[in-house]
């Protein structure tokens, strides 16, 4: 059995139990809470996943996602479950490079708070945001953008069916609205200003790539990582630093890369984070697999159960 581990981005609806699910196996989670309030002298000891204060935070939702991640990560390294490989879903990669051992639990903390920072920067008088499309053909998507297609693009392909947009808020939802009537499943505007994945933010990726080179260390990923991007297979220093500067101006395919995967003959996935984002992504995917989530870690720790 080959295993891969996969990295949400952000989670907008918890499952409600997941902070007791880690707490159980590790104190890491609250541990972690803690040592990220204080490094980054922010309030994230008090995070509950009730608390839309956290849920409604870009930033902060970002970090406790990433802690998330972190801590499942450390659970199944001590109960030696190890990937065959791994890969980050948007955001995700920053768990995804912590899990890899290619950066430190407070380098991905830095990470995360000064993409963030360059995005706003660069986006300041642009009214931005993301938008969910599902129950459309990319094509179909395609011909309503040339009628709104001014700062508006297809930035993740989820499955054949279900898309993700950035851009301009006006013109989203202009999109949005043309995809109701066209006849979509669903549409849904996200709940984030930042356009991620376009080309807005080319001048944030290259100064991203400056502050990567001054300021933070990357070592190779002790597992092979697959690109959300382009779906090539890497582990090195170099290649992970390019990864995660494309990661914010570049658009990302999640469905081939599961498919790519699935290609590689990894047939059991844990969804490292909390929610179950990936894993309902991955009902609407082909291929003999299976996803696990968090609300699962018992019978992913001792398979007996299962």
């Amino acid at each position: 059995m080959s295993t891969g581990f996969i990295f949400p981005a952000f989670i907008s609806e918890y499952l409600g139990n997941e902070p007791e699910i880690l707490s159980a196996y590790s104190n890491d989670f609250k541990q972690f809470l803690n040592e990220a309030s204080i490094y980054l002298k922010i309030d994230l000891k008090s995070f509950t996943v009730n608390d839309h204060a956290f849920i409604n935070s870009e930033l902060k939702a970002q970090y406790i996602s990433y802690i998330f991640g972190c801590s499942l990560v450390d659970i199944l390294e001590n109960g030696k479950i190890q990937p065959d490989f791994i890969s980050g879903y948007s955001m995700g990669l920053y768990a995804c490079l912590y899990c890899g051992h290619s950066i430190t639990f407070t380098q991905g903390l830095d990470l995360i708070g000064k993409a963030y920072d360059l995005i706003k920067e660069n986006t300041t008088h642009l009214d931005t945001g993301m938008g969910s499309i599902v129950g459309l053909s990319k094509e179909d998507i395609s011909e309503l953008l040339k009628g709104n297609s001014n700062g508006v693009e297809i930035v993740n392909t989820n499955g054949e069916h279900s898309f993700l947009l950035s851009g301009l808020k006006p013109a989203i939802l202009k999109v949005l609205e043309a995809a109701k009537n066209e006849g979509a499943l669903n549409t849904s505007l996200l709940n984030v200003r930042s356009p991620y994945h376009i080309r807005f933010l080319d001048g944030a990726a290259q100064k991203f790539d400056d502050y990567i080179s001054d300021k933070i260390q990357i070592k190779d990923s002790s597992f092979k990582i697959v690109s959300a991007l382009d779906q090539r297979v890497f582990n090195s220093s170099t290649d992970i630093h390019a990864e995660l500067v494309n990661n914010l101006n570049s658009k990302i395919d999640w469905l081939k890369t599961m498919e790519k995967m699935i290609g590689l003959n990894i047939d059991q996935f844990i969804e490292c984070g909390a929610g179950n984002s990936l894993f309902r992504i991955g009902k609407f995917i082909k291929g003999d697999f299976k996803i696990y989530t968090m609300n699962k870690l018992d019978k992913i720790l001792d398979p007996a159960k299962s």
